[in-house]
């Protein structure tokens, strides 16, 4: 007769290799990926190969996701369900069970690093289309930013996990929200367009920067003060050129264009920079910014969801 004690250790050891069960891999081409993805199996596929503790760290199933970092169409529609599903189940991924009978708790970049540095890989070039832009493919994903503004951050807060996932996608964020402040300056002053394209990059800052603290990461992004003071050098950047009045900034104008901060230091002092600094953001709102400028701010800090 079997001991009770060794009947329990045997349901046990049943129970631990019923849950290490290896999914099977999607398939390695990028259409059929797409079709996966976008059928009604596709959540569930991504559940099981991302929850799946691989013994590769996850690298030949990251490999199945590298095409969607590229810039067409069919890269969009497959970063929008990979992006849908890293948001819906974060609170999920930051917290699997690992080890002996799942007693152990890991996030899915602890689990499987090199799986989550491929998924950050993949939607580092769409992370903008998140917050604006107009591929329809982030639409429903666009809504979803919209009515709950942590979304991105616990998008991010995915990656941040890892550091080598966590740096490539907040220096995405960064890169997209530069591209935002460069097309407000070169919106009309005052128009809905230059202010939504200031929203849209104080929300990729405001995100980056909540889940750095959340994770409490040493990777760099600016907070809230210094981001609004950048986002300001580069829109007057911008402007200066083809102003023929720059008013309260022309003693930072050298040659018909913005003196750069490390310019300003070497020339005046660093007690000169939050002069500076504050001079240009007064500038951009006499120049038709100052709702942006708000939009901007606003917009981070809805999206850190951490005191600034």
């Amino acid at each position: 007769m079997i001991r009770p004690l060794g009947v329990l250790a045997a349901a046990l050891v049943a129970v631990s290799a019923c849950g290490t069960s290896t999914p099977e891999l999607p398939p390695d081409s990028p259409s059929e990926m797409l079709s996966m993805l976008t059928s009604d199996r596709g959540d569930d596929v991504l559940n099981a190969v991302t929850t799946h503790e691989w013994d590769d760290d996850g690298a030949a199933a990251g490999a199945r996701f590298t095409w969607i970092g590229e810039d067409d169409g069919a890269a969009n529609q497959g970063a929008a369900p990979l992006a849908g599903y890293l948001i819906t189940n974060h609170g999920n991924l930051m917290a699997l069970d690992s080890g002996f009978l799942g007693l152990t708790k890991v996030s899915a970049a602890q689990m499987n690093p090199q799986l989550v540095r491929d998924y950050a890989t993949a939607l580092a070039p769409h992370l903008g289309q998140l917050v604006g832009g107009r591929q329809s493919a982030f639409d429903s994903l666009r809504a979803q930013m919209a009515d709950d503004p942590l979304a991105l951050r616990n998008l991010l807060s995915v990656f941040v996990a890892d550091p080598e996932a966590g740096r490539t996608a907040v220096e995405a964020s960064q890169a997209a929200a530069e591209q935002y402040e460069e097309a407000a300056a070169a919106a009309p002053p005052d128009s809905d367009e230059s202010v939504a394209a200031l929203k849209a990059a104080g929300s990729l800052l405001g995100a980056a920067y909540g889940a750095i603290e959340l994770a409490d990461s040493d990777i760099p992004t600016p907070s809230s003060g210094p981001a609004t003071s950048e986002m300001a050098v580069r829109v007057a950047t911008i402007l200066v050129p083809a102003d023929p009045n720059p008013a309260i900034v022309s003693k930072y104008v050298q040659d018909g264009r913005l003196m750069s901060p490390a310019a300003v230091e070497n020339t005046f002092s660093i007690n000169a920079m939050r002069t500076y600094y504050l001079d240009l953001q007064n500038y951009i709102g006499t120049k038709g910014f100052e709702d942006g400028n708000n939009a901007f701010f606003a917009a981070f800090k809805d999206s850190a969801g951490v005191p600034l």
